[in-house]
């Protein structure tokens, strides 16, 4: 009787053994597949932080490209038609409106020029401007380079248009 006792013993023991192993092996499988959505998850909150600094970037540039929009169009209406940047316009007060800092981000304006045609030395500027064959004005192309950057993840985004300005003297 007391053999039967003993073998029942080792049975349980050897099946407790195979119990702990397969414990032991479904929380491994259970860790890996905790550790991959963990990894997952941060890889995609990553991109979205990252994304939306891009997009932060971006719209301080084009805060910029607003700025030099408005400065081209109160020197127009003054009557000066010449503001390259850098160049003649460099004043303080220029650099500092081109040079904005925000609270996490600024904007840096690199280029104000008249656009030139590649491969061509020929500037867009006093284009003489027809309307049913009659000539009414004259037109410019400004080439304007913005840089929006976010200094916290070194993101920058590099905004580059053409703004054409019209300068009738006829009016209908």
């Amino acid at each position: 009787m007391e053999k039967s006792f003993l073998d029942k013993r080792d049975k349980g023991h050897k099946r407790s053994g195979f119990i702990a192993f397969y414990a032991f092996i479904m929380l491994l499988i259970l860790g890996i597949f905790g550790i991959s959505y963990w990894f997952v998850s941060r890889l995609t909150t990553d991109m979205i932080y990252k994304e939306a600094h891009r997009i932060k970037a971006r719209n301080f540039a084009q805060a910029g490209v607003e700025k030099v929009l408005i400065n081209i169009l109160n020197q127009y209406r003054l009557g000066n038609a010449r503001l390259d940047y850098p160049g003649k316009f460099t004043k303080e007060r220029i650099d500092k409106e081109y040079n904005v800092e925000f609270g996490d981000g600024r904007y840096r304006v690199e280029l104000v020029k008249p656009y030139v045609i590649p491969n061509s030395f020929k500037e867009m500027f006093g284009i003489p401007y027809y309307k049913n064959q009659v000539l009414i004005g004259f037109y410019d192309v400004w080439q304007v380079v913005v840089v929006g950057e976010i200094p916290e993840t070194n993101t920058h985004a590099r905004v580059e248009t053409l703004v054409k300005v019209i300068r009738n003297f006829v009016q209908y």
